[in-house]
Order: structure tokens, then C-alpha cells, then sequence
């Protein structure tokens, strides 16, 4: 991997792994389509951990809040580990299902179409669905059922940010809410991601450590700047514009 192939890819998942878009999916596409070789594992894993930096940097004050454990915080933290649960769970039990769809084109544009169904699913949520709750409201089916979208996102296609997004405004999560919780479900999820993948790290040299952490300070200043435009996206009520995006790319992918 060279300078701009590492730079790419840097940009590439720190917009990618925050719009409702799906990096996994740009991921198998790129790597598919234009011939890139798979990311070496330490510079995927330091990629992960550039946008997981860029989450603790956003939400660093209400992170720097639940470090209280007050009564509030701990409810919150515990809907945080059961909207995780079912990600985890589908992990462990569908692991070679879910790397075999990795090498699928035709499967990868068949998982954007289902995060175009999710996202243009949002336009009518309003209408249907009164959605305002706030966090003090979220039940433990709540997080559940979004955590349930959180694991049909370990898919390469279907957006992570994207399908709990989508989730959380269904369960009737006000757009604030859901923006947080989906982002605070994220944590867990991509840090537990990358701690699974260093076990497989033998050695790497000073060019790829170098590349790593430019990797890293890239997507983590993508991934930022990204957060603050969806947020402004969910704000104004405009998030199923992705839909089309998703929508172009899964039927160009399914005849690819």
C-alpha cells in the first residue's frame, strides 16, 4: 500500500463509517472494482480506532458526564450493552456466512438496496410515528430492537449508522436521541471490532506504522466533520436523501 492508496482509504472510512452509506461496503467495492489489495490488518484496525477517536471527540462531554455512574448514567450504559447484544450474538453465530458475503458484489449491492429501503422508510416516520423520546425515555425493548438493526449492519452494504438511525426513529426516538444512541452503540461495536483483529498482528514495519497513523489522524478529522453533518442532515429531517445514493449503487452493483 502506498501514500495516496492509504490516504484514500483514510478519507474514504472516515466519511463512509458516519453517513448512512456503509464503509464495509465502499470497502468491497473499491477493493473489488479498482484493484486495491485488502487493507493490511494494523492499518484497518488503526482506521477503526481513528473513528472511534472522533465519536469520544464529539460527544466528549456527555461521555466525560456518564464517567459520574450516577443512577441515570449506569440505566444508560446498561441499554448501551443490550443494544450491543445482538450484534455480537449474530457474530459469533454467522461469522463464515458473514466473511463469505465480503467476496460478493452481487451480495454487497443487494445489502445497499436494504439500506435504501431503511433509509427512504424515514421520509414517513413522522407521520406515523410520533418521534420524541428522549433518552430518559428509551425501554430496554427499545435498544434491543435497535440493536437488532445494529446487527443486520454487519453486512458489507447495509450502513451501520444508518439502519440504527432508522431504527431509533421507528421505536420513536426524537432525531437528537437517535442521533447519540446511535453513536454511543457504535463504541462498543467498532472498538470490539478492532480488539478482535489484533490478536491476528504478527509484526509490521516503520513504513506501514507510518502509514497506519496517518491513516488514524485522517479518518479520525474525516469521521468528525462527517458527525457534524449528519447531525445537521438529521436535524432538518433530510437523512432518506441517502436512499437514492444507496439506492443507484446496490442495482449498479447487482449487474456489475
Amino acid at each position: 500500500m502506498n501514500f495516496v492508496q492509504a490516504l484514500f482509504l483514510a478519507v474514504l472510512q472516515g466519511i463512509t463509517e458516519f453517513l448512512p452509506v456503509s464503509s464495509s461496503g465502499h470497502l468491497v467495492i473499491f477493493q473489488k472494482l479498482f484493484g486495491f489489495k485488502e487493507a493490511p490488518l494494523f492499518f484497518d484496525i488503526l482506521l477503526h480506532v481513528g473513528t472511534f477517536a472522533s465519536i469520544v471527540a464529539y460527544f466528549r462531554r456527555p461521555l466525560f458526564g456518564l464517567l459520574k455512574f450516577e443512577k441515570k448514567d449506569r440505566r444508560f450504559i446498561s441499554l448501551i450493552i443490550l443494544g450491543t447484544v445482538p450484534a455480537v450474538l449474530v457474530g459469533l453465530l454467522a461469522k463464515n456466512q458473514i466473511e463469505s458475503s465480503f467476496n460478493s458484489l452481487k451480495m454487497t449491492g443487494i445489502s445497499f438496496l436494504i439500506s435504501a429501503l431503511f433509509l427512504i422508510s424515514t421520509k414517513w416516520v413522522n407521520q406515523i410515528n410520533k418521534a420524541n423520546k428522549e433518552i430518559t425515555d428509551i425501554k430496554a425493548k427499545d435498544a434491543f430492537i435497535v440493536g437488532i438493526f445494529q446487527a443486520v449492519a454487519i453486512l458489507p452494504g447495509v450502513s451501520r449508522s444508518g439502519s440504527t438511525i432508522t431504527g431509533s426513529l421507528w421505536q420513536g426516538f426524537s432525531s437528537k436521541t437517535a442521533f447519540v444512541f446511535s453513536f454511543y452503540l457504535a463504541m462498543p461495536a467498532i472498538l470490539g471490532a478492532a480488539v478482535l483483529e489484533i490478536k491476528d498482528i504478527t509484526a509490521f514495519s516503520t513504513s506501514e506504522l507510518w502509514l497506519g497513523f496517518l491513516g488514524l489522524t485522517v479518518s479520525a478529522l474525516v469521521g468528525y466533520f462527517a458527525l457534524k453533518f449528519l447531525d445537521k442532515i438529521l436535524k432538518s429531517a433530510k437523512i432518506w436523501y441517502f436512499s437514492f445514493y444507496c439506492l443507484v449503487l446496490g442495482i449498479i452493483l447487482l449487474f456489475v
